[in-house]
């Protein structure tokens, strides 16, 4: 299988991921019928090709879901190995205990295009945990499911969810959040987990959030921010991102997180835009989310 099929097969699954929230109805009496049908020599055979880890639940429930979309006649062995190794079963206690998700309720509010509502993955619903790794010789998707329902802010703009506190989203600025220091400088509010993870930092002294719409600033402000047990070190400025980075002197802030696309497309022409400035001040060290997808992308061009 090439690259080029593995990419193809693996964009389909995410479509009908986004598109369907396709998701596995099982309970554990289920999950032990099941294991109870593979002889011991089947077993093993699953685990030398790297398909079962020890974790027949979790094998059960991406075995369900690539039977659903006849995965295995798509594509072979070794994009199947990577399918189950990548898969990961969630537990909704750990997601829980998140501190955010532990300390953030929000209730239902809209302003203008713009709702804050709490969103919801049922059990065994399949959602992508994090970016697939697009330089592997294979590309392959990262899938997990809940073992349990779980709901967490979001916020939608129209029909649209515009961000939100899942899984994928953390994950996905893990690294920024590890690596802010000094006085932090974020381009996108979004729902406001990364001020708040940043803000719990000893060594982060403040954090300006550069945000262009009013009505997530008020939802923020209003139903997000009295949760922050460190507000105190967030200032929310109303601005284009593009048009306050013109502003910026070098040295003013120590590390800039640029947050304000929604995909590889559009970021790829925000990341050209804000490179130049990031350029010109050394001073200050910039990160990009999702930033080794879009190179991957403006090379593909």
């Amino acid at each position: 299988m090439t690259s080029e099929e593995s990419i193809a097969v693996s964009g389909k699954i995410a479509q009908v991921i986004a598109s369907q929230a396709p998701y596995i109805e099982y309970n554990l009496k289920e999950v032990e019928e099941a294991k109870r049908r593979y002889s011991p020599s089947e077993l093993s055979a699953l685990k030398r090709k790297g398909y079962l880890d020890g974790d027949f639940e979790k094998f059960y429930v991406l075995n369900e879901f690539q039977k659903a979309l006849l995965l295995e006649q798509k594509t072979d062995e070794e994009y199947m190995r990577r399918f189950f190794r990548q898969g990961k079963k969630f537990l909704p206690s750990e997601f829980l205990s998140d501190p955010y998700i532990k300390r953030v309720k929000v209730k239902e509010t809209r302003m203008g295009d713009f709702l804050l509502t709490n969103a919801t993955y049922a059990k065994g619903e399949f959602f992508q945990y994090a970016m697939p790794d697009l330089s592997a010789p294979l590309v392959v998707p990262k899938i997990g499911f809940f073992t349990g329902e779980v709901s967490f802010p979001t916020v939608y703009e129209g029909n649209i969810p515009w961000m939100s506190a899942c899984p994928s989203e953390i994950s996905s600025m893990k690294h920024q959040m590890e690596e802010a220091f000094g006085r932090v400088l974020v381009l996108g509010l979004g729902i406001g987990y990364y001020p708040f993870i940043v803000s719990q930092k000893s060594n982060v002294s403040e954090i300006t959030v550069v945000e262009i719409q009013p009505e997530v600033i008020a939802l923020f402000e209003q139903n997000i921010l009295p949760f922050f047990p460190r507000r105190d070190k967030i200032k929310i400025i109303k601005a284009d991102a593009f048009s306050y980075l013109k502003t910026v002197k070098d040295g003013q802030f120590d590390y800039c997180f640029a947050d304000i696309w929604e995909g590889q497309e559009d970021g790829a022409e925000c990341y050209k835009r804000i490179k130049p400035v990031d350029d010109s001040l050394p001073q200050t060290k910039f990160s990009y989310w999702i930033e080794e997808e879009i190179l991957w992308y403006l090379r593909q061009k």
